[in-house]
């Protein structure tokens, strides 16, 4: 959104909606009008090496489905041991 630091404390996220950001955008100008687009590819290629790695995707919230690849969601001191 484009606000100020100056602003942080006197702004809410219920403030910006489809009617007020254009007015704001209008206003003060287009916070992202010089990013430059990048690449996800030099991410996705350390995700894959994480995964060949054997390393885990990180836990997802409880809300959403079990992914693949993911850990436990459970410490690992609250799972249940394996009996020997």
């Amino acid at each position: 959104m484009p606000f100020g630091w100056d602003e942080l404390g006197s702004v809410h996220p219920d403030m910006f909606n489809i009617e007020t950001v254009p007015p704001l955008v209008e206003k003060v100008g287009d916070a992202w009008a010089d990013m430059t687009p990048q690449s996800l590819e030099p991410l996705l290629e350390m995700s894959r090496r994480d995964m060949d790695a054997g390393l885990m995707d990180a836990p997802w919230p409880p809300v959403y489905p079990k992914m693949p690849n993911e850990p436990h969601r459970v410490a690992p001191s609250r799972a249940r041991q394996a009996k020997h």
